[in-house]
């Protein structure tokens, strides 16, 4: 599943406890492991925060990064 800025504003419309159940499969899918615990409220405005600012272009780097660190595991 290609992740887009679609995809993250649609997430981003749900309570905070189902936006933290996506952003771990999410995590989870490109082999990242966050904690099964939903933030605090002040945690989750924070992500909530990053999330909404965003773009295309930051997606595509991270997932070059996250590619780039499983190779030298």
């Amino acid at each position: 599943m290609k992740l887009e800025k679609k995809m993250i504003d649609q997430m981003l419309a749900l309570p905070d406890d189902k936006l933290w159940q996506m952003f771990q499969l999410l995590s989870m899918g490109s082999g990242l492991k966050v904690g099964d615990k939903v933030p605090e409220p002040s945690g989750m405005r924070k992500l909530r925060a990053v999330l909404e600012a965003v773009t295309d272009s930051d997606i595509g780097r991270v997932m070059e990064l996250i590619e780039i660190y499983k190779r030298t595991k």
